[in-house]
């Protein structure tokens, strides 16, 4: 019986691992971080920034993503060099944000903006908005968890029918920040981690991971 459940374990947890597996995300980029966008590019049109970004940021490319040391609101536009452009899964329905807090401490961001805009075959879209750690009028697309911030949001109606049509890309897009109530500032410094597409979990596939984890639980308490 042990053998059996030991069997069963295993086997759930695989299948739930293998459907989360199956729903890649792609960067918009065409790595997992956005560690590939060139600083020395930014002020070189067609790419852009603006406001306390153009002249009064420091940029750095790190491994884990673009680094902004900045005060006051900031933007950039930003287009995909050609040989990063991806083609879109068609089963793509969302778009993931994650940048990470480096300072001053996550507490201390009380209600910033960090909009950004995804330009593809549909036109702009745009997504994300203001939030801030412990502030209750969060809007439900944004997690914020210690000093990594993440936005999911669905696709608009345009952009997914796109998506969703076939032969979609993202060929430039729009990031932010607005320090509206920032404690302890006016310097900020955040890493713009990633920037993804990816289809939305199904339940099914939530099912299984949950499956797998019993599973995995049962065996242990067995064992």
């Amino acid at each position: 019986m042990k053998r059996n459940t030991k069997w069963f374990a295993a086997l759930a947890l695989t299948g739930g691992l293998a459907m989360l597996g199956s729903a890649q995300a792609q960067s918009v980029t065409g790595t997992p971080y956005l560690s590939n966008m060139d600083p020395s590019t930014f002020n070189t049109s067609p790419n852009a920034t603006y406001a306390n970004w153009n002249g009064n940021a420091l940029f750095t490319s790190q491994a884990t993503g673009l680094e902004v040391m900045s005060t006051g609101y900031g933007s950039m536009y930003y287009v995909v060099p050609a040989g990063q452009v991806q083609t879109l899964n068609t089963a793509d329905t969302q778009a993931v944000l994650t940048f990470t807090i480096n300072s001053p401490a996550a507490a201390n961001y009380v209600w910033v903006g960090t909009p950004f805009t995804l330009n593809d075959n549909a036109g702009a879209g745009n997504y994300g908005g203001y939030s801030g750690s412990g502030n209750g009028g969060n809007p439900g697309t944004v997690n914020w968890n210690g000093n990594v911030v993440t936005w999911t949001v669905p696709l608009s109606a345009g952009q997914l029918a796109a998506v969703q049509a076939g032969g979609d890309a993202i060929y430039s897009f729009n990031l932010q920040m607005d320090p509206a109530v920032l404690n302890n500032g006016p310097v900020y410094d955040i890493t713009f981690n990633s920037l993804v597409l990816s289809p939305a979990p199904e339940p099914t596939t939530l099912a299984l991971a949950g499956l797998g984890a019993a599973g995995l639980l049962a065996f242990r308490r067995r064992k």
